[in-house]
């Protein structure tokens, strides 16, 4: 096999990054041209440079291997004279959730790679992620903007589960400690998608975008305030910022297939977020409750994408060739 040959997931995965960091430019393009805050400058260049840095390298791994590189986003897809839509809280709130979400997926990507320079490639990415993410919490911490996830008083002695009650969905016993952390977590990405949603609707001129994100909004709002009686039921407090992370702005600042992609790609990692939590959950009518949240987010996606293919927004992955066809 030639070293320039690249395997179906060294396709696919690369294509993805291609598509994501080239939408996540623009955005990150306009939080460059809008912040205030001196402080979280190099961390939107450090982002800005990661996203770059994935275009070129996967544009190149592509034209090494004599594939098409995809069309993906580019700063047509921004308004560079929109006024400010997302205030410096937010901005480093979502600069954060890059760092956490960068490294599952360059995770994942680096152990479904073969080629050493494809793996190098991503191990490269994993170590840009990880200082990203650490200097956006630190400097959250600094400001009071990231918010510690709750703590919890546990015996001094390790015990066994002594009773199948433990899961039962009718005898609710108080959250264990992995369970409490993707809840919390949910709550914080559903909090970025309802702040997403909201900016969106509020600057899309299509009726149809606008209506999709309103419900997008309220679908949001609805996970995390079940994630949040969850933890009520347990006497944890849900701690929160509570910083504002929206201007009035309704000027159009991005294209409408950016933010519609935006979107999919939440709703997406959301199905992903909920399956993940819902293996680790061992009382059954929170586990009941991540299934149903699933089906309800693999449904709005579902629009969405019925949306963007509906307005030619939505680019087709590369796919291997239809055999049946080829002999017909």
């Amino acid at each position: 096999m030639s070293q320039k040959t690249l395997t179906a997931n060294e396709i696919g995965l690369l294509w993805t990054q291609y598509i994501q960091n080239s939408m996540a430019i623009p955005v990150l393009e306009h939080f460059q041209l809008t912040h205030r805050d001196a402080e979280i400058q190099p961390l939107i260049k450090l982002a800005k440079e990661i996203a770059e840095q994935g275009v070129n390298d996967c544009g190149r791994f592509f034209e090494e291997a004599d594939l098409p590189i995809p069309n993906g986003y580019s700063m047509d897809d921004l308004n560079p004279n929109a006024p400010k839509l997302f205030t410096d809280a937010f901005m480093l709130t979502f600069l954060e959730h890059m760092g956490q979400a960068g490294l599952t997926s360059d995770g994942f990507s680096l152990g479904a790679s073969s080629r050493e320079d494809i793996r190098n490639f991503f191990s490269e990415r994993i170590r840009k992620q990880d200082q990203l993410y650490h200097e956006c919490v630190n400097i959250g911490l600094e400001k009071g903007i990231y918010t510690r996830p709750p703590q919890i008083a546990i015996d001094k002695e390790t015990e066994y589960i002594e009773s199948k009650s433990y899961y039962h969905p009718f005898s609710k016993r108080s959250l264990n400690a992995m369970e409490i952390t993707h809840l919390y977590e949910n709550i914080k990405n559903n909090t970025i998608g309802e702040v997403l949603c909201q900016g969106f609707a509020q600057t899309s001129k299509n009726k149809t975008v606008k209506e999709y994100m309103k419900h997008g909004k309220k679908m949001s709002i609805k996970h995390r305030k079940i994630f949040s009686r969850l933890l009520d039921q347990s006497g944890i407090m849900t701690p929160m910022v509570s910083a504002n992370f929206l201007t009035t702005l309704t000027d159009p600042v991005f294209s409408d297939r950016l933010m519609m992609y935006l979107i999919s790609v939440l709703a997406s990692s959301g199905q992903g977020n909920y399956a993940t939590s819902s293996a680790v959950s061992l009382r059954y009518d929170i586990v009941f409750s991540y299934q149903k949240l699933i089906l309800e987010t693999a449904i709005y996606a579902k629009d969405g994408l019925d949306i963007m293919i509906h307005n030619g927004w939505f680019e087709e992955p590369p796919q291997a060739p239809d055999r049946e066809k080829l002999i017909q």
